[in-house]
């Protein structure tokens, strides 16, 4: 299970580098399954906190609540 979380956050690096941004990639999992997953996008939404790991909390934040 771990590995194909590892290989979702690497795709999403990989899609971050494709499109010319730092390729970082972030998945968040709870209890087995993904909440979020996101790649940096700085460049893209010309925002510097656009990083994979905030967006990927964001998105979390969003689905499970701010717990």
């Amino acid at each position: 299970m771990t590995a194909s979380f590892m290989d979702m956050a690497l795709d999403e690096a990989r899609a971050a580098a494709a499109a010319g941004e730092v390729p970082v990639g972030c998945v968040i999992v709870r209890d087995g399954k993904v909440v979020a997953k996101a790649g940096n996008r700085t460049l893209r939404d010309r925002d510097p906190t656009a990083h994979a790991e905030l967006l990927a909390i964001r998105q979390a934040a969003a689905a499970v609540g701010s717990e």
